[in-house]
């Protein structure tokens, strides 16, 4: 006898009425949320390997090093708030909100 292999099947893009999976939105947040997370984490990384980008990340708050990992606008403004004097200390904060 042959096992019927399963797999699960879900619509997440709207059709063209609005008909289709219920809860696109909530998928999509999340999916984008998890993106957002992966490019700071590769911020994070690149600068605990590369002075210049650690500087320009900590002291400088370089919008253009920010936007070039491709971080919200939400994301790079939070970013730029956050008090923090070293890698530590910003990843500590990055942390706490997770």
């Amino acid at each position: 006898m042959l096992k019927a292999v399963e797999s699960p099947v879900m619509d997440v893009l709207p059709w063209p009425q609005g008909h289709g999976f219920a809860g696109t939105s909530a998928w999509w947040d999340y999916v984008m949320t998890k993106e957002e997370k992966h490019r700071l984490d590769n911020l994070m990384g690149l600068a605990l390997l590369d002075t210049d980008v650690c500087e320009r990340l900590i002291y400088k708050r370089d919008e253009s090093l920010l936007a070039a990992f491709g971080l919200s606008a939400e994301t790079r403004t939070w970013l730029r708030k956050l008090e923090a004097t070293s890698l530590v200390d910003l990843a500590q904060a990055i942390v706490s909100v997770r």
